[in-house]
C-alpha cells in the first residue's frame, strides 16, 4: 500500500512538473511559459484563442526555428497535409509559408509552421505594431480569416522575458 502511495504521489510530481502556466492575460491574449507535456523541453509562447480560432506563436528551448501553429474548429483536414498560407499584418508585406497539418489534443484541425529564430524579432514587431492580422489561404481551399492583434502587445513583455530565459 505504501508503495502504491508513493508511487502515486511521484507521479502527480512529475505531471506538476510538466506543462506551461500563464504568464500573463489580457485582451484575449495570453503569454505562457514552462515546459512540454513531456517535460523535456522549455517553451514559451503567445497566443490567442476565441471564436473557435486559434493564433499561437511557439519557441522551444535549443531549437534554432520559432513554431506558428493555427486552427479552426470548422477545418477538416488529414494530418500532413501541405497548406500555403499567407499572414499579413496591417498594410505590410506578407509572410509566406507552407503549413503542415495536424490536430491538436482537444480534436481541431490545425496548421504549423516554423520561421527561423534570425526572424523572430521582425516577427514579433510587425505583430505588436498592428491592429490586424489577415491570414490568407491562395487556392481558396479555406476561408480566410483576421485577427485583431491591437493588444496582443499587453502580454508581449511577459512573452520576451520568458524567451530571453530560454536555453
Amino acid at each position: 500500500m505504501r508503495l502504491a502511495i508513493a508511487a502515486a504521489l511521484l507521479l502527480l510530481a512529475n505531471v506538476a512538473l510538466a506543462g506551461t502556466k500563464t504568464l500573463a492575460m489580457r485582451g484575449g491574449w495570453e503569454a505562457f511559459g514552462g515546459t512540454t507535456n513531456t517535460g523535456n523541453q522549455e517553451l514559451c509562447g503567445i497566443s490567442s484563442d476565441r471564436d473557435g480560432r486559434y493564433f499561437g506563436v511557439k519557441r522551444f528551448g535549443g531549437n534554432k526555428t520559432v513554431t506558428i501553429q493555427l486552427g479552426d474548429n470548422r477545418w477538416r483536414l488529414d494530418n500532413g497535409t501541405k497548406q500555403q498560407l499567407e499572414m499579413v499584418f496591417d498594410a505590410r508585406a506578407p509572410w509566406r509559408a507552407t503549413a503542415n497539418a495536424f490536430h491538436f489534443d482537444d480534436g481541431d484541425a490545425g496548421l504549423e509552421f516554423n520561421i527561423k529564430v534570425e526572424e523572430l524579432g521582425n516577427f514579433m514587431r510587425e505583430f505588436l505594431q498592428s491592429r490586424k492580422l489577415e491570414i490568407r489561404f491562395p487556392g481558396g481551399s479555406l476561408a480566410t480569416w483576421a485577427l485583431d492583434v491591437s493588444s496582443a502587445g499587453s502580454v508581449a513583455e511577459e512573452f520576451k522575458r520568458c524567451d530571453g530565459a530560454l536555453r
